[in-house]
Parts: C-alpha cells; structure tokens; sequence
C-alpha cells in the first residue's frame, strides 16, 4: 500500500501507466477512484488544486434525501439520496454524520399549507423506508414551546423531520485517502495541460502540470473528466469546438454564531422575495444558514476558483432569517464566515428557473473515448462512481481485448471510509484514559474521534510526543496543534489554507481575526508565515463584495 504522501503518491504518476485516469478530485472523483481501485483496477486521479477545493467543501453540509425534489417529482431520486445517507449514518462514516431535527414552520403566507406539508414530510418518510425517525406534526402552540423564537404571527403549525448534518471536505477526503489505501494514485493541485491521442483521434495520454515543473504526460487506457463545474472547460482541451453542456448556479451560505435563531432544531425557512427554500443547521456549534439558487456569472460572481458571496447574496439570507426570527439578534456583522459554491447541473430545456434545473446526474463519452460525469448530489456521489465505472469498466473490455479480469460490482457499500486497519485500533476506553488522558482534555479526545474516526490515535500520538502539539490551535475551538503536523505530513495538506479550510473547518466556524497571534503561531509550526489579516478575511469568505 502507497503512502498517503503527495510527494510519493506523485512520484508513482510520473512513472506508471494506469487502467483509468480520472481528472478531478472532488467527492465526484474521489468517489470514482475509490470504486474503481476496490474493483482491482490500476486507477490515478489528479486534482488542480486541492482535495475538494470547489464545490465538494462548499456544499450545505447535509447528506440528505432532497425532501425539496419532492415538489419536482423527482421519488427516485429522492428514494436514492435517503438510502445513501443511511449508509453514511450508520456504517460509510458514522462518525462524520448526525442525524438532526428539521423543524418546518408553516404561516399563512407560505407557498403550502400545513396538510401539504405534512403530506409531503411522510412520504419523505416513506421514501427512506420509515427510517427517519421523529418525523411529526405539531400545532402552533406546541411549535412555540419547543421553538419561542419564531415568529408567532399567522403561524399554523409545523412538521418535524430528520436529515443528517456532515463534514462535507472530509468526507471527500477520506475517499481519497481509501482511494489511496487499495491502491490508487492520488495527487492535488496537478493541472491537466491537454491531450495526446493516436491515430484515430482515441486519447491515450495526458500532458499533466506540477508547479513550475516541467510538463509530463501519463498514459492511461480510459479517462474521466469529473471536474465539476471545470468539466466544459476540460471538454474544450479536448475539443475546442465542445458545445457546453452545463448550467452551473451558485449557492451562498453565511456562519453564525450558535443559538441565535432556534433551541433545539435545524429549520427550513423560506425566503421573501422568491418563496425558495433555504436552511438553518446547527453545525459545529455554530449557525450554517444557506443557500442561495442562482445562474453563475462571471462577471458578478468572480472566476470558478474564487468564487464570493455579494452583499446581494448575504441580504437575501439575512432577510429570510428575519421574516421568520423577527426578534433574532443577528445582523452581518456577526458573520464569522462565508463561502460560495457552484452546482455542476447539465443544463436542459424549459427550465428557466435555476432551481427548477434537475438535480440528477448525466454521464456521457466524447468521440476522443473521454467520459464526462455532471451533475447530481453529494449525497449520492457514491452511486453515482459506481455507475461510472460500470461504464469504464464496459468501455475497456470492449477496447482492449486482453484487459484483465474486474470485479464487476463495487464494495463501496460495505467497506467504512475510515478502517481500522489503518489505524492503532484500542477497544477499550478504560485503555484510552490511561494513554492519553494526562495530556488531552476528555473534550479533546471526543473531537479527534469524530474527525478522524478509527484513525484517531495517530493524531493523538503525535500530540503525546511534543506538548505543544496538546495546544489548542484558538481557544474557544477544540482543534489542537498536532492536527496542523497530521495534515501536512499525513493527509498532503500543500498549504496553510488547506489546512484551515478542508482538513478542519477553523476557517469557517472559528474566530480567526481575533487570535491572529494563534493563528501565526499554527502557521509557523505548519512552515509557512504568518497570513496577513487581509488573507484571513479572503480565506473566511469575510471580504466586502
């Protein structure tokens, strides 16, 4: 088994030939890499940037059945979405995804009335086959003990439901890292330069780009463009004259602080201006509230690596917060961070709304033999990889007549993200206490078992051996300082930013501006200097528009 290192796992690219190259290192990606080596194939992936750097780290944080595609009468997507998120819940990686209440309340002035919504709440139910547990109706008296801070003006109701809440970047980490463990070869912030093809117009290579280094290229059998909202533009490396097949929106989400807006649930708001329907989640005991629908441009938005939030996009949320938490004491100030995404939907025709755009996937094969994977869900990325690869896999047995044997089903559903196998597994918590309770806070030790799962104890060890790793890295949060040594050594973090914003979530929920003599000090340790007050508001997404 390779190392989980960037400089080791891109010394095997530079010098291997591989089954299947897949471009793009997002949860699409990664997901496809992990299916494609646990199948046996010899598998690379290579990603421009970082792991999960576009929309895969910037999505609303939630595996969920999408019980707003009901309206769409998309069932089955909606059926497939709620069995993977019993997956992920329950054995995928169960300690990345809680499963939390979402209160709907339902006024005179909303789109549906309370039986719709009830109705529509159980049959939700229905679809992931009565396992969401808690799923109920309330009367408007009820809804106001449990939730005071509601807005009680032509209040009728509400419904109760349960979806789950996830570290999004980590989980698509953790693909790349089992991706890594059978096998594949993984490598970020590699750009793809272009194509080499034979004769007949088939790519058989792929000019590939590492910093300042020169150009190289990798021969591969098949090829994957799984990009995102980039796979037009990789389309276009291929062939110039690629008509654009996508219709990428952007979806804004703002952080507050915790227990500003409800007690005890996540809600389901609905905007004012356009009757669209939007979260609040209680997320790392802090307030995520998105997100916005909208046709990407350009020119409003920023370029597709650097996407922000307008002053547009914050008012729109904000305003659907108070319609609905009149008496709530927020404002914009109180943003402790924002980010933006963009949804890699396949444009299609009569849908002039953006968020009336299928949220399904499409996959498809250019004349050159590469193979294209667009929209869909986080939440079924995994379905998604293994479908993808049933073509791969169809696609070189029919190419190449000697091609070896392949498993011709995946075991992505049965096999964790996160095994023991590649951790110092200890059942017994008594031994636990005895280990590492001298020097870690009990608060600390629960707080790496639900980041790094099984693999837990490695960060812990390294914490053991230097007591200032023990340190937490900003006081109020429970991330210490061996975690900034574990990504970089262990996890191919290339940067002080990709530490805060994807191997944690620091740069989202953590006040960074106030401690940035903390934050100098986790820099230095990581090897970089110190970020200026200007790069952290660009890191947390605090810019003025």
């Amino acid at each position: 088994m390779a190392k989980f290192s960037r400089a080791e796992q891109l010394d095997l690219l530079r010098n291997q030939e591989f089954d299947l190259f897949v471009i793009g290192g997002g949860i699409t990606g990664a997901g496809i890499a992990r299916d494609a080596a646990m199948r046996g194939l010899k598998v690379a992936m290579v990603e421009a940037r970082d792991f999960c750097s576009g929309s895969s780290s910037k999505s609303s944080k939630l595996l969920h059945g999408g019980i707003r595609y009901l309206e769409q009468f998309e069932f089955a997507l909606v059926f497939e979405a709620s069995q993977e998120r019993r997956l992920h819940e329950e054995s995928l990686s169960p300690h990345l995804a809680q499963s939390v209440p979402f209160l709907v309340p339902v006024y005179q002035w909303s789109p549906h009335r309370l039986f719709t919504v009830s109705f529509g709440v159980h049959l939700y139910d229905a679809l992931a086959l009565f396992r969401n547990h808690g799923t109920k109706t309330m009367s408007r008296d009820k809804t106001l003990m449990e939730e005071p801070r509601l807005e009680s003006q032509g209040l009728k109701g509400s419904v109760v439901y349960r979806d789950v809440v996830m570290d999004d970047a980590r989980i698509g980490l953790e693909n790349v890292h089992s991706a890594v463990f059978h096998g594949a070869v993984a490598v970020n912030y590699v750009t793809v330069r272009g194509f080499d093809k034979d004769g007949t117009g088939r790519i058989r290579g792929v000019w590939l780009k590492d910093g300042n280094t020169q150009d190289f290229m990798v021969r591969a059998k098949c090829f994957v463009n799984a990009t995102g909202p980039w796979v037009d533009y990789i389309r276009k490396l291929d062939r110039p004259d690629a008509i654009p097949q996508l219709r990428p929106t952007k979806g804004v989400h703002m952080v507050l602080p915790n227990e500003k807006l409800g007690k005890s649930h996540a809600f389901v708001l609905t905007a004012k201006s356009d009757d669209r329907v939007f979260f609040s989640i209680p997320w790392f005991d802090r307030t995520l509230i998105g997100t916005t629908d909208t046709d990407y441009q350009p020119d409003r938005d920023g370029p597709l690596h650097d996407l922000r939030a307008t002053t547009n996009d914050i008012d729109y949320l904000m305003e659907g917060v108070k319609r609905t938490f009149p008496t709530a004491d927020v404002n914009s100030s109180m943003i402790q961070s924002t980010f933006a995404g963009l949804r890699p939907l396949v444009a299609e025709e009569g849908a002039s709304d953006p968020s009336s755009v299928s949220r399904d996937h499409r996959i498809w094969q250019e004349p050159s033999g590469l193979f294209n994977i667009a929209g869909g869900k986080y939440t079924t990325y995994r379905t998604m990889a293994a479908e993808m690869v049933n073509h791969a896999v169809k696609f070189l047995k029919k190419e190449f007549t000697n091609f070896g044997p392949v498993e011709r089903k995946c075991a992505t559903q049965s096999e964790p993200l996160v095994l023991p196998d590649t951790a110092k597994e200890r059942k017994s918590f008594e031994r636990i206490l005895d280990d590492y309770g001298s020097a870690l806070s009990p608060e600390s030790v629960t707080h790496l078992q639900a980041r790094y799962g099984a693999r837990w104890q490695n960060v812990a060890d390294l914490a053991m051996q230097r007591p200032e790793l023990r340190e937490r890295v900003i006081g109020t949060e429970p991330d210490i300082m061996a975690e900034i040594i574990y990504s970089r050594d262990e996890e191919m973090a290339a940067s002080f930013e990709d530490v805060l914003r994807r191997r944690t979530m620091l740069a989202l929920k953590a006040p960074l501006l106030a401690n940035l003599d903390r934050v100098a000090k986790a820099a230095e340790l990581f090897g970089e200097v110190a970020p200026s007050e200007e790069k952290v508001k660009r890191i947390q997404g605090l810019e003025k528009a």
